[in-house]
Formats: C-alpha cells, sequence, structure tokens
C-alpha cells in the first residue's frame, strides 16, 4: 500500500486496502507516464511546434536588437541548430518525467517533478495555438494531456478532495471534446489530416468524409456539455471512452502498413499513446462514479 501511493496517500480515501482504489490511481500514473512518453518522443524524434515559437519575430526582434545587439537576421542564420538542440533536449526531458507519476507516488517529496511535465506539455500546446492562428479549439484540445499531471499530484497530495479532482479532469474532458469538435463541425477549418485518415478509415469520398466529421463534431460537443448534467453524464462519459480511444487508436491503424519499415508504427504509435487521456480519463471518471452518484 504504501509502495503505491506513499504516506498512505489515495486518489479516492486516506486508505487503499481497496483493489478498486489502487486500480483508479494505478491507471491514472500510466496515463500521465503514456502521455509523458509518448509527447517527449515526438518532441526528440519529429520536432516541436515550439519551435515556432521560437520563431515569432514580432515577439523576439526588439528584445534581441535592444538587450544584445543581435539583428533578426543574423539570430535567424545561427540559431536553428542550437534551437534543434534545445528541443532534443526538451524530448529526451519529458521522456525522462515518464517515471515521474511513480517516483511520486512512492516519495511525496518528488511531487514537484509532476508540475514540471505539466508545464512542458503547456508549452507545447500553447505552441499549437499559437501556430494555429490563436484559434480558440486549439486553445482548449489539449487540456486533459496538460492536465492529467496536475490531478495526478492533487490526487496523491489530497487523497480527501477526490470531488475536486474529479471535477477538475470533467472540466479538463469537455475542453478537450469541444477543441476537437469545434474541428470536426467545421466551425473552425476541419484539418486535412482528419479528413484523409477518417476517409481512409471509412472508404468515404469527401462529401461523406465532411458529413461524418460534422456529425461527430456535434456529438463531441454535446457529450462535453451533457457531461455536466447529471441524468447525461454516465452516457456521455461512454460516449467519451468510446470515440476517444477510436480516434486514438485511428492514428496508427490508418497509418500501418506491412510493408514498411517498422510497419510504420513510428511516429503514430506515439501519436496514439500520447492520446492515452482521451480515453482513460472518461474510463477514470465513470470508475468513479461507481463509488460516488454525486461525482463530478
Amino acid at each position: 500500500m504504501a509502495a503505491c501511493c506513499g504516506n498512505g496517500a489515495a486518489l479516492l480515501a486516506p486508505d487503499w486496502r481497496s483493489k478498486n482504489e489502487r486500480f483508479w490511481l494505478v491507471l491514472l500514473q500510466v496515463c500521465v507516464s503514456a502521455t509523458l512518453a509518448a509527447r517527449g518522443w515526438l518532441t526528440w524524434k519529429w520536432d516541436s511546434p515550439v519551435r515556432g515559437l521560437v520563431w515569432q519575430e514580432e515577439w523576439w526582434s526588439g528584445l534581441l536588437e535592444k538587450q544584445f545587439s543581435i539583428p533578426w537576421e543574423e539570430f535567424a542564420k545561427k540559431s536553428d541548430p542550437v534551437i534543434t538542440s534545445g528541443l532534443a533536449l526538451i524530448g529526451c526531458l519529458l521522456i525522462a518525467l515518464a517515471i515521474a507519476p511513480w517516483l511520486a507516488g512512492r516519495f511525496p517529496k518528488g511531487r514537484w517533478l509532476l508540475w514540471v511535465a505539466a508545464f512542458l506539455l503547456l508549452v507545447d500546446s500553447v505552441a499549437r495555438w499559437v501556430g494555429k492562428d490563436y484559434d480558440f479549439g486549439m486553445a482548449i484540445e489539449h487540456s486533459l494531456q496538460m492536465f492529467t499531471p496536475v490531478a495526478l499530484y492533487f490526487a496523491l497530495s489530497f487523497p480527501k478532495r477526490i470531488r475536486a479532482v474529479a471535477l477538475g479532469i470533467a472540466v479538463a474532458t469537455a475542453l478537450t471534446f469541444i477543441g476537437h469538435g469545434f474541428y470536426a463541425a467545421g466551425i473552425h477549418p476541419v484539418p486535412l489530416s482528419y479528413q484523409t485518415m477518417t476517409a481512409k478509415l471509412l472508404g468515404t469520398g469527401g462529401e461523406a468524409t465532411l458529413r461524418f466529421l460534422l456529425i461527430a463534431g456535434w456529438l463531441d460537443i454535446m457529450a462535453a456539455i451533457a457531461l455536466f448534467i447529471a441524468p447525461l453524464r454516465r452516457p456521455a462519459l461512454l460516449y467519451c471512452l468510446g470515440w476517444g480511444l477510436l480516434t486514438a487508436l485511428a492514428r496508427v491503424v490508418s497509418h500501418f502498413n506491412f510493408s514498411v519499415s517498422g510497419w510504420a508504427l513510428d511516429p503514430w504509435l506515439a501519436e496514439t499513446l500520447v492520446r492515452s487521456s482521451h480515453w482513460m480519463m472518461p474510463l477514470l471518471l465513470l470508475g468513479l462514479l461507481r463509488r460516488d452518484s454525486r461525482l463530478p
């Protein structure tokens, strides 16, 4: 019991004698580890939108010229190798932080590592938001990925505040699905990746693919709202669980190819794993509802 939670900390109660309670904490730990390891691999091996933050000329040119007497043109010519090395370092750090959920469970003094992980995921998400011209949907789409390390921190540090943790996870789930829904429903321009992946999996043409995504997008938005309507909460979570799992698996399934070296699993397996929270957190909330119907 102490090895799992450290000082008796628990997600649902101070006492971890129940196998059911241990399972939900471990699920949260697995989710955080998978998210960090996958995001780290993608950053290290496949670059990161954080590069775009550094290349925001309107942000940095004045500072560079006034404080360091470095013209933007000179910075642009010489900075790329440094940025590449920095992103590789961030990727390796994220991969290393994948062990933080387990260290945090054993050693309370190591729980600050979860905040480091959350900060790095926040920077990645902000970079994606800026890269999408400040779309509202992108601002909230990665809420679950960012929030899971924070949820684990509070679950371990304040074991009696289960309702607060559950509410935070529910809000993050709703924001993530609304963000996805905005893109799928065409409120923001539908990403080409959504269209090609859906068409490949379903064998549909362009118009039918867009209709399917339109329906799925509005279902995402309605499910997010239904999370906070007590009679609809369980069906909404079941939808989020099923659809979150399917859309995560779609990344690897739609690109899987026996004839390609490594079966084209890289980077698509990591793209699947980085979305673990999209289905694991609805599953966790369903488990908590079995214990307390007032949650979240």
